[in-house]
């Protein structure tokens, strides 16, 4: 399927450490499972940020129109009875993309995130994102090296952060302390 081809080229392009930004959109999915085209997002979650301030927030539950799975509700707590209520994706897709704008993007293994998100978009007819963005497990890779991996907890539990995992806003501020060290780490390689 063109779609499923294409999906690799929509997650935007590398970011050097030369392009690391004070203003940016860290976000998080959480989803039914890890295939873009066949399982849907239950949740999103974004924070805003100018000169590296918190500027404003952006959470939705989103009702995924298929039963949650099992494993997927253990690991995030989401259910089916908390989406019940919610809008779908189609309703929800244009808030988001206001909330963003332009800004570039920082997810941790934002090519997952961004696939869901571009997916849907396409489904919708809207185009696809083009917006900057910043993976901060390249990131992590290059300025905290010694972890022996490089996944969201691992590095939540390496700095003892006292955030919970597998919710969009908590990932997102997980995510936002990542991007904030190795982009001060940056600095003092200058």
């Amino acid at each position: 399927m063109l779609m499923e081809k294409n999906i690799d080229t929509w997650t935007g392009m590398d970011i050097k450490k030369d392009d690391l930004v004070n203003s940016y959109v860290v976000f998080d999915l959480e989803t039914t499972g890890l295939n873009p085209i066949n399982d849907h997002i239950i949740e999103i979650g974004a924070l805003k940020y100018q000169d590296n301030e918190l500027v404003d927030t952006f959470q939705v539950l989103v009702n995924p129109l298929v039963s949650i799975p099992d494993e997927i509700t253990k690991l995030t707590g989401i259910n089916n009875e908390m989406v019940k209520d919610e809008k779908s994706i189609d309703d929800v897709l244009k808030d988001f993309i206001n909330f963003i704008g332009d800004f570039p993007l920082v997810a941790h293994n934002g090519s997952f995130d961004l696939s869901f998100i571009n997916v849907n978009l396409i489904k919708n007819g809207m185009d696809f994102l083009n917006n900057k963005n910043i993976d901060t497990v390249k990131l992590s890779r290059d300025y905290i090296p010694n972890l022996y991996n490089h996944k969201l907890t691992t590095i939540k539990n390496y700095f003892h952060l006292d955030f919970g995992s597998h919710r969009s806003l908590e990932d997102c501020m997980v995510t936002n302390y990542v991007y904030q060290y190795c982009l001060n780490e940056s600095k003092k390689k200058d």
